[in-house]
């Protein structure tokens, strides 16, 4: 729960904006893996940040257009009505060729009903993700427990 307050207090600062369409391109691959790994239906909402940053509109727009049900992380204490949070952040630079990104989902229905007062860490791990071909894809996930 500290985590996504500290992330709400840092997103009015600034936000995260992808360097590049194939960044976009890793994060939207790593949230439809999060998707099928969580067993999430699309019509689930999902919060998320990146770079412990709240997303830019513009990132949150491309990430919906590629038929995400997404908001940002900022846009939550408005709502309550994420069910989940996915809070991801590249490990080592992204290259034209692969990247390595970390990804913990956090799960806020207690939080959102009023029964709990912590977020409960559902998934952490990394993705390596490769470009082959001129496609990116999923080449492994480790878990962090």
């Amino acid at each position: 729960m500290f985590s996504c307050f500290a992330l709400i207090l840092n997103s009015a600062e600034k936000t995260y904006s992808p360097k590049s369409g194939d960044e976009i391109e890793v994060l939207s691959l790593v949230l439809k893996s999060e998707l099928e790994a969580n067993k999430w239906t699309k019509r689930e909402l999902i919060c998320f940040s990146g770079e412990q940053m709240d997303p830019s509109p513009k990132l949150v727009r491309a990430l919906r257009q590629q038929n995400l049900n997404v908001c940002s992380s900022a846009e939550r204490p408005k709502k309550f009505n994420c069910g989940f949070e996915v809070l991801m952040q590249f490990v080592s630079p992204s290259t034209s060729q692969s990247a390595r990104v970390h990804a913990e989902v956090q799960d806020l229905r207690e939080i959102n009903a009023g029964t709990g007062d912590i977020a409960i860490r559902q998934r952490d791990g990394e993705y390596s993700v490769r470009k082959i071909d001129g496609k990116w894809s999923i080449s492994e996930y480790v878990s962090s427990k």
